[in-house]
C-alpha cells in the first residue's frame, strides 16, 4: 500500500510538473502578433506596488496621491503618479480612470501641484457624479533612450521591433500595463483605506493615451466604456494612406513615424504584424463596450473625416463628440469634458446612452441627413459646416446653425453641395445630462464635393 501511495504521489508531481513545463511553454514559446500585448499583459512580472503620498481637502472631495509602480519594462521600473479624487457624496461603485502623460527623474515622477487644472476638472467631474474619478500620470514613463519622448519614443519602439522581432518592444504594451495595474492600484487602495468597492471602470485619455484607452477596453474586463480622445487612426493600413489620399502627403504630425518607415509600412505584409500588434482595430471583436469618441475639426494629425474608416464595423454603441474649431488638444476642453462627464454619469447609474443612429443618402442637390433621437432628452439641434477649395479643413473656420428644433425623435436635414471644391459637416444633438445641465453629441463626419458625398473607406 504504501508503495503504491507514493507510486501515486510520484506520477502526480510529474504530471503537475508536465503540465507547468507545457503552460510555460505556451505562453512564452507560442507568442504571436496576434497574442503578443495579452503575453506581456500576463507575463510574470512582480514589480506592481503602490503607497499614499499625500493627500488634501478640497471643496467636496478628498484627493489623494498615491506613487505606483505599475510594472519593469525591459529592465525599467516604471512609476507613476496616481490621482484619487474622491467625493464626499460617494454614491456610485464605478470609476473613471484618466490616462495622462508627464515625465520622470531619475526614474521617479515629476509630482504636480494640487491646484493643476487637469486636477480640478477632474475633481468636478468627481462631485458631479458622485463617484471616484483617477488620473495616470507618466504614461508613458518619460524620457527615454537618450531623452526621447512621446511620438519619438513610441515610433523608436516599433522600429526596434521591425528591427529584431522582440515583441516586448512596443511602447504601447507597457502603456497599456500602465492603466490596468491603476485599476488594481484603485480598486486596492479603495478596499482598504475607504472601505469601497470600486467595481468597473469609464477609461480616457487623449492623443497617445487614447491610443492606450482603446487597447486597455479591449484587454480588461472590468472596464464598461472607454472615451478614447483625439487618436482617429483605427484601421491604420487605410487611414495612415488616407493622409495621402486626403491631403497628398502624410501630416507632419506623424513625421516620427515616416521617418522611420513605420507609416509606409503598414499597408505592407512586411507591417502587417506590427498593426496586428499595435492597431485597436485590430482588437475590435473585443470591443462592444459603449465608446464616446472626442474630436477636434481642426486637428492637424488625422483628415478630418478619418473616422469612417473604421467606425461602422466595431461592435457596440459607438459615439463621437466633436469639438468644433479645436485642435488636437480641444481647445479649451470644455465640450469634451462636459460630455465625457456625461457619458461616465450614465455608465455609472447604469442609465442607457441616448440613440445613436443616422443615415445619409445624396440627392440631385446634395446630401440628405436622417437623425434619430431621444425625444425627451433633446434640447437642440445644430449644424456645423465648413468649405475648402480642397480636401485640407485644417485652418478652415466652422460655422454653425440652430435649426430650432427639441423634444424630436427623427430630424430631418438637407445639405446642398458645394458650388465648387468641398464641403464638411456634421449634427451636434444637445441632451440633458443625467445631473443637469446638457452636453453635445455628434453625427460621424461627412465630406462631399461638388458632385457627391465621399462616403466610401480610404475614398
Amino acid at each position: 500500500m504504501k508503495c503504491k501511495q507514493l507510486k501515486q504521489i510520484f506520477f502526480s508531481l510529474l504530471f503537475s510538473l508536465t503540465m507547468t513545463v507545457s503552460l510555460y511553454a505556451g505562453n512564452n514559446g507560442a507568442v504571436t502578433p496576434e497574442t503578443a500585448l495579452n503575453a506581456y499583459l500576463n507575463n510574470d512580472d512582480t514589480s506592481f506596488k503602490w503607497e499614499v503620498h499625500d493627500q488634501t481637502q478640497a471643496e467636496g472631495l478628498t484627493a489623494y496621491r498615491l506613487i505606483l509602480t505599475s510594472q519593469t519594462w525591459r529592465n525599467i521600473p516604471w512609476q507613476h503618479e496616481l490621482i484619487v479624487l474622491v467625493p464626499k457624496e460617494l454614491n456610485y461603485h464605478d470609476a473613471l480612470l484618466f490616462i495622462t502623460g508627464g515625465s520622470v527623474k531619475e526614474g521617479y515622477p515629476n509630482l504636480h501641484k494640487w491646484d493643476d487644472k487637469l486636477i480640478q476638472s477632474m475633481g468636478q467631474v468627481a462631485t458631479t457624479n458622485q463617484a471616484i474619478v483617477a488620473i495616470i500620470w507618466q504614461v508613458p514613463n518619460q524620457p527615454l533612450y537618450d531623452d526621447l519622448t512621446e511620438d519619438a519614443l513610441i515610433s523608436f519602439t516599433l522600429h526596434n521591433y521591425q528591427n529584431d522581432q522582440d515583441f516586448t518592444w512596443p511602447l504601447l504594451f507597457p502603456m497599456t500595463k500602465s492603466a490596468i495595474k491603476a485599476m488594481d492600484a484603485i480598486q486596492e487602495f479603495s478596499r482598504q483605506q475607504l472601505s469601497f468597492g470600486v467595481e468597473q471602470f469609464v477609461v480616457s485619455g487623449a492623443s497617445k493615451r487614447g491610443w492606450t484607452t482603446w487597447l486597455t477596453g479591449a484587454s480588461d474586463q472590468r472596464v464598461k466604456a472607454i472615451g478614447p480622445m483625439v487618436i482617429d487612426v483605427l484601421n491604420m493600413p487605410v487611414n495612415v494612406d488616407y493622409h495621402k489620399v486626403a491631403w497628398g502627403d502624410y501630416s507632419i504630425q506623424i513625421e516620427d513615424y515616416v521617418r522611420l518607415g513605420i507609416a509606409q509600412q503598414v499597408n505592407t505584409p512586411g507591417g502587417s504584424d506590427l498593426v496586428n500588434m499595435i492597431d485597436p482595430y485590430a482588437y475590435r471583436k473585443n470591443l462592444s463596450i459603449p465608446k464616446m469618441l472626442f474630436i477636434g475639426t481642426n486637428d492637424e494629425y488625422w483628415p478630418v473625416d478619418a473616422v469612417k474608416n473604421y467606425i461602422d464595423s466595431i461592435p457596440g454603441q459607438n459615439m463621437i463628440c466633436y469639438t468644433p474649431n479645436a485642435g488636437h488638444g480641444l481647445g479649451d476642453k470644455k465640450t469634451a469634458l462636459t460630455t465625457l462627464s456625461a457619458f461616465f454619469g450614465m455608465a455609472a447609474r447604469n442609465q442607457p446612452y441616448p440613440t445613436n443612429d443616422y443615415s445619409i443618402s445624396t440627392t440631385a442637390q446634395g446630401a440628405s441627413l436622417k437623425v434619430q433621437a431621444n425625444a425627451d432628452l433633446l434640447e437642440e439641434v445644430i449644424l456645423w459646416t465648413t468649405s475648402s477649395s480642397d480636401r485640407d479643413f485644417r485652418d478652415e473656420q466652422w460655422s454653425s446653425s440652430s435649426l430650432g428644433q427639441k423634444a424630436k425623435s427623427e430630424i430631418q436635414l438637407d445639405i446642398p453641395f458645394p458650388e465648387t471644391g468641398y464641403k464638411a459637416f456634421y449634427v451636434d444633438l444637445k441632451y440633458k445630462a443625467p445631473y443637469g445641465g446638457s452636453y453635445t453629441q455628434s453625427t460621424r463626419m461627412f465630406v462631399t464635393d461638388n458632385k457627391a458625398l465621399l462616403l466610401q473607406r480610404g475614398q
